[in-house]
């Protein structure tokens, strides 16, 4: 798993501490997959003081995790909307190298710079990505097959 500071997680809804900046909370949701080949759309929602927090750039990561325990991450940056969310899609839906596995994706705020006067606090928060198959649920990739190629 990644750490970014002390204060901060990947494991739910979680606020960055510090006595300097004003609170921030990101949202994520654990996503289901039912066809490994269609894009796979993570989303995040942030807000201050519990309102949305719009125009922001927010950082979402999807993990993966090779054969040999390798991690690595697909990374996107998008904007948060009116209602503070932040949306990105991976075109090769959660389909990887053979072996390998998408665990889950996680959201990051991390302000720079005030906005509109303000510091914020850095925030960020983490869900698993699962697919469903004739089996019931789990990791997704691994014994998915490789798309067959055509000639």
């Amino acid at each position: 798993m990644l750490t970014l500071l002390s204060c901060t997680a990947l494991i739910g809804p979680v606020a960055a501490c510090g006595r300097d900046c004003a609170e921030t909370a990101i949202r994520v949701w654990p996503v289901d997959v039912d066809d490994p080949d269609a894009p796979l759309t993570v989303k995040a929602r942030l807000t201050r003081d519990g309102r949305p927090f719009s125009g922001v750039k927010i950082k979402l990561t999807v993990e993966m995790v090779g054969r040999d325990n390798a991690h690595s991450q697909a990374l996107y940056y998008a904007t948060t909307d009116g209602d503070g969310v932040a949306t990105a899609t991976r075109r090769p839906g959660v389909r990887t190298v053979p072996g390998d596995r998408v665990t889950g994706y996680a959201a990051y705020y991390q302000p720079l710079n005030n906005v509109d006067g303000t510091r914020y606090c850095w925030s960020s928060a983490g869900a698993p990505i699962t697919c469903r198959t004739a089996g019931g649920s789990g990791p997704c990739g691994g014994g998915v097959p490789a798309p067959s190629a055509t000639a």
